[in-house]
């Protein structure tokens, strides 16, 4: 049972930042950590949950803009980490624009010797991205409504909403958001653990190992 930091979530930083991001995969107890980017309208990538940020909509603004008002592009925070710890990179993708999207993020994640476990909700863009470039780990999103007509699939992972970690089949799968000890104690054994609160859940998982 491995425990991701989401959005890189230490405690300390602000979530989804270079800061968050380096200082958690520098903490013993995480093994990993989850990011979500999205595309900027000159074809780079940031890393952030929403499409909008600072009043800007990021797949029609430029990187360096996004830049100046306080993101981080992708590629600068992989340049920067030196781990084979997990990223778990959910890759937000409103739009039908899936080919380009995909030539990019390979073109930029190849260069970098990294342990990638790309994620999404789009269905068919991890369909695309399995059928270009098999080498990645590929998971779907299940959320509590969402991609429910697909707790079966072909991707190498599923990342789950908690409420569905009895329905979906048995393969490596992470478990989102588990952030205290009642959750935690209805999917321990059965998945990895997406946290806000991973010191809190090192602690759980201590507890029991003692028993």
């Amino acid at each position: 049972m491995k425990i991701i930091a989401h959005r890189a979530n230490d405690e300390i930083h602000k979530e989804n930042t270079m800061e968050a991001i380096l200082n958690s995969l520098t903490i013993p107890y995480i093994d990993g950590i989850e990011i979500d980017i999205r595309m900027t309208k000159d074809y780079n990538f940031v890393i952030h949950h929403d499409p909008f940020y600072a009043g800007y909509y990021i797949e029609k603004t430029r990187l360096k803009i996004l830049q100046k008002k306080g993101l981080n592009s992708l590629e600068e925070v992989l340049e920067q980490i030196n781990s084979k710890k997990i990223l778990l990179i959910e890759i937000k993708e409103e739009k039908k624009n899936n080919n380009l999207l995909l030539i990019k993020l390979n073109k930029l994640l190849k260069k970098y010797n990294l342990n990638y476990y790309l994620c999404s909700f789009n269905y068919e863009l991890l369909e695309t991205l399995k059928k270009r470039y098999p080498k990645y780990k590929a998971g779907l999103i299940i959320g509590i409504k969402l991609n429910t007509n697909h707790l079966e699939n072909n991707f190498d992972f599923n990342s789950v909403n908690y409420r569905h970690i009895e329905k979906v089949p048995k393969k490596e799968t992470f478990a989102w958001t588990i952030n205290n000890k009642e959750i935690f104690n209805k999917i321990k054994n059965k998945a990895n653990i997406i946290t806000d609160k991973s010191k809190e859940i090192h602690e759980f998982i201590n507890e029991i190992s003692q028993y």
